[in-house]
Parts: structure tokens; sequence; C-alpha cells
């Protein structure tokens, strides 16, 4: 699991804590928040969040299937080249689903790509990726 800041809203400031991982042998791309109490910027649907970056065409499908490739690309990068601060680690999660689709072809070698809220049963290390977005976070 990677687990990293993420600025979500050029135009407020706005932050959050994104985590990103695979399962399924990497064919399935899960990118969650990680909830910070009183963070009410969070950003809530991810799907919705990806589509209000805009696309230039970098990816095919419908715009459901667009915003899941924006969404492996942005947690598949921050694994590929993290930034200070980013937690690379073994961890156990479960998800809050709230949206998942299938992509219509291999993208960052994901099928597919689900998004929600990530829970840690980890307790210290859900401290350390709170505490990459200290409050206030905007």
């Amino acid at each position: 699991m990677t687990i990293f800041p993420f600025l979500h809203d050029w135009s407020t400031g706005s932050r959050c804590v994104l985590a990103y991982t695979t399962t399924e042998t990497g064919t399935i791309g899960a990118v969650g928040v990680i909830p910070i109490e009183g963070n009410v910027f969070e950003p809530g649907d991810l799907f919705a969040m990806a589509g209000r970056h805009g696309f230039i065409g970098e990816w095919k499908g419908s715009h459901e299937q667009r915003c899941g490739c924006w969404l492996a690309c942005t947690g598949y990068s921050a694994r590929s080249v993290p930034k200070p601060g980013t937690i690379d680690v073994q961890a156990e999660w479960s998800m809050d689903m709230v949206k998942s689709v299938k992509l219509d072809s291999p993208y960052y070698g994901h099928l597919r790509v689900v998004a929600g809220r990530f829970h840690l049963q980890d307790e210290e290390l859900l401290a350390q990726a709170r505490a990459l977005v200290p409050l206030p976070v905007a």
C-alpha cells in the first residue's frame, strides 16, 4: 500500500490523504481516502474528483472509465515516483467502496479500479497517515 498526501482542489488548496494498492494479483487497482477527523474538505466521491480534473484524451472509453484511469494513474504514479512523506508499507485494510469500474483494456496493469474510503487496521500506521496532512487542511 502506498499512502500519500494529495492536493485535490487547487483553487481552495484542499488536501487529503490517499492510499493506493492492488488486489487480485494486481488486476484491480484500489484508491481510497484515508479519513482525517475534522477534514471538511475530504473529496468524497473519488470518481467525481477525477472527473473535475479533466482529460485531454490520454485515455479512451466512457467518462467513468476515464475517471478510473485517472485514479489508477494517480495511485500508480505516487508509488512509482514517491514524493517526500510517502509511506509504502504492507498493511491490513478494508474499504467502504463507493464506486467500481471495469476498464475497457488494461491500464497500469489494472482491469478494474475501485475507489472509496480506506480503513487501516494498524492504529499507529493510521496516525502516521493522518499526520501527512495536518489540520487545518485548507
